[in-house]
């Protein structure tokens, strides 16, 4: 499980907006990233790290991630942002495979 969480991301509701509104436009655009506190200042974004926003991006066409790091602006190819968060979750253990076998005699 990638997700823990009971809410949209904000990447999800911009694409769901994005296919409502601008339907059109999809598919090659650009989905910009960055935090905002409760008093509405902006923050660096981070890295990659959210396999299931990554997927509905390049389920609907997005071409590039832009996130804001302390080195400044950061444009992934949605592929390669798909593929380091991922590679974050994996990291931090949150994808497990498990083969469970169970056999029982009647």
């Amino acid at each position: 499980m990638t997700d823990k969480t009971c809410c949209v991301h904000a990447e999800q509701r911009a694409i769901m907006d994005a296919l409502r509104n601008n339907r059109d436009k999809i598919v090659g655009s650009r989905l910009y990233f960055m935090r905002l506190d409760k008093n509405g200042t902006s923050s660096r974004a981070g890295k990659p790290y959210c396999t299931i926003c990554s997927k509905m991006a390049l389920d609907v066409g997005i071409n590039e991630f832009v996130l804001w790091h302390k080195k400044g602006v950061c444009v992934y190819d949605t592929e390669e942002y798909n593929m380091l968060s991922f590679q974050y979750m994996k990291q931090v253990g949150e994808i497990q495979h498990h083969i469970t076998l169970d056999i029982r005699k009647g």
